[in-house]
């Protein structure tokens, strides 16, 4: 049974060892089982030991998803080092910062690193790339370091006992720096152990063991969820799920959602960039029955034209999360996909999860909140004193876990900002629990706006404007305003082919929403500056709107303008 008290390698090594000969990676045309996967990973290990890197070594992987970033994380995991996973794409300067920062000794990338890139990463002893043999005197590639010099990884260790036996990696280890801007712009290298990758992965097995093996009150949930989804649950219950990954493996969401597959034994389809309809010919060629991405590649994939002619009849769960859903987007998932939403709710600093639907939720809490949180994660809500509030009440939202990150690499200040003495990782995001622990996000703190004495949370303005059908997507911000206070500027991104104007936008808020809530500007945009999981970087909305209303200010003074650009 997978438990924090283990280290990622031994964790590998249980799954590898209980079913060798099932499938435990899919991507493109290659097939990778349990078995030839924990091979390669030893051998990996083993020619890295012999390249120099040692335990508490920093490697970095520039990899998109892929075979290659699992052997090359359980490689170094195994070796008790720390894997540095980030974005393929990143840009020449962002890359050398987080270099600087890191200070890695190894780099394994998909491309070629730029000459000034790596001679400013002056810790690096090895650059190596993906692909196949090199010339003699070059580096080798990633592939030569995963060729054993006998005729498998396996026989090798039989043959001369296990070379890295003498490597002991701690659960409470770093095993990564997962570095992340989100909304700020601003990246951070939160440290996480082997135990806190570990926690979230154990406590969602925890979670399936009860579905198998129900008490009375899980058998009146596993009765509810059967009458929703009938044949779809009968066929996926009992065995192992076919879990489709859409996120990079650089972000939280990816990682988890790798670790989630290979350390239950599940199978993982991998897709090294996510194209939508390539994504829905994966969920029918591979029976895939847990789907994750983020909302908006779940709006781009239920606009595609012949979307209804894929069959995704396998699918027990769409599941979402890294950005907010709204509630209308989960409701079509679910429509359309036939199949239940799980909306989860976490952060690169907690490991990933702390809270989720469930399969047996009623359809509000499903699509309305992030369900309630994880086994053995500690939730409260409370106020500007830290003091905890009651049920139904707006707070910030804090949680405990094995899975809370250990703080930010080298920023001690930083990380007493966010965690407090006892162990408390204050998110920075306001919610409300109510009597049976569901949680609703209503908002990041900062983003709280206050107009007239009232406080206005965005999340509530955004859920409405995307109800609208000529809405695609709304960022609600505030900005201060020349009379005191604020006013919430609404940048609003409409369907393809629609038309609507400022004052029509504000006509359809009037009739839901408090008149406080009403916008006080409306501007169309094409898109929104995102982090890498999508989120609009609302920082630099608010930078945009500020420089607009100063410069109204200085030129006419007309602060209520209407605008149809931006």
């Amino acid at each position: 049974m997978l438990n924090t008290k283990m280290t990622m390698a031994e964790a590998l090594r249980q799954v590898a060892d209980s079913g060798p000969d099932q499938e435990a990676l899919v991507c493109d045309d290659v097939r990778v089982t349990y078995g030839r996967l924990s091979a390669r990973v030893e051998a990996l290990a083993r020619n890295l030991h012999e390249l120099g890197l040692s335990r508490e070594d920093k490697a970095v992987a520039l990899l998109p998803p892929g075979p290659e970033f699992v052997y090359l994380f359980f490689a170094v995991a195994r070796l008790g080092a720390v894997i540095v996973p980030l974005n393929p794409q990143l840009r020449p300067r962002r890359l050398s910062g987080v270099l600087r920062d890191a200070e890695p000794v190894l780099l394994v990338a998909s491309r070629s690193i730029e000459d000034g890139v790596l001679r400013r990463a002056t810790s690096l002893r090895h650059v190596i790339l993906v692909g196949e043999a090199v010339e003699e005197g070059e580096e080798p590639s990633l592939a030569d370091l995963m060729i054993s010099p006998a005729s498998s990884a396996v026989e090798r260790s039989k043959a001369e006992g296990p070379a890295l036996n003498g490597i002991d990696a701690s659960p409470d280890d770093l095993l990564a720096l997962l570095y992340t801007s989100g909304t700020t712009g601003m990246p951070k290298g939160a440290m996480h152990s082997h135990r806190s990758l570990i926690a979230p992965v154990a406590a969602t097995l925890k979670v399936r063991e009860l579905w198998k093996r129900p008490s009375f009150k899980m058998l009146g949930q596993q009765i509810k969820a059967l009458a929703r989804y009938r044949e779809r649950l009968l066929r996926a219950a009992g065995g192992p799920q076919t879990l489709l990954s859409t996120t990079g493996w650089h972000t939280i969401t990816g990682l988890e959602v790798m670790l989630q597959a290979l350390l239950m034994g599940d199978r993982l389809v991998v897709m090294p960039h996510f194209h939508p309809r390539r994504a829905l010919e994966l969920v029918e060629r591979e029976q895939v029955t847990v789907l994750v991405a983020v909302p908006m590649a779940y709006q781009v994939m239920l606009r595609l034209e012949g979307f209804d002619d894929y069959d995704t009849s396998s699918l027990i769960v769409c599941g979402t999360g890294a950005a907010p859903c709204p509630p209308h987007l989960a409701r079509e998932i679910e429509d359309r996909f036939g199949c239940a939403a799980y909306i989860g709710f976490g952060a690169t600093e907690t490991g990933g999860g702390i809270a989720v639907s469930s399969l047996a939720d009623s359809d509000e809490r499903r699509t309305e909140t992030v369900g309630r949180p994880l086994l053995e994660t500690e939730v409260k809500i409370v106020d500007e004193q830290g003091c905890e509030l009651p049920p139904g009440q707006v707070g910030e939202l804090v949680c405990r876990s094995d899975g809370v990150m250990m703080g930010y690499y080298q920023a001690p200040e930083m990380t007493a900002e966010v965690m407090d003495e006892e162990g408390w990782y204050h998110t920075g995001d306001l919610a409300v629990m109510d009597e049976d622990g569901y949680l609703r996000i209503v908002g990041r703190k900062k983003d709280m706006i206050i107009r007239g004495g009232q406080n206005i949370y965005p999340v509530e303005i955004e859920d409405h404007l995307t109800a609208h059908p000529s809405i695609r997507e709304a960022a609600v911000v505030g900005v201060p305003s020349a009379v005191g206070g604020e006013s919430a500027w609404a940048f609003v991104i409409l369907e393809e082919g629609a038309a609507m104007t400022p004052h029509e936008v504000k006509s359809y808020c009037r009739k839901a929403l408090e008149p406080y809530k009403i916008p006080g500007e409306v501007r169309f945009v094409a898109d929104f500056p995102r982090s890498e999981a999508g989120e609009p970087q609302k920082f630099k909305l608010r930078t945009k709107a500020l420089r607009e209303e100063r410069g109204n200010q200085h030129n006419d003074g007309n602060i209520g303008r209407e605008s149809d650009t931006f």
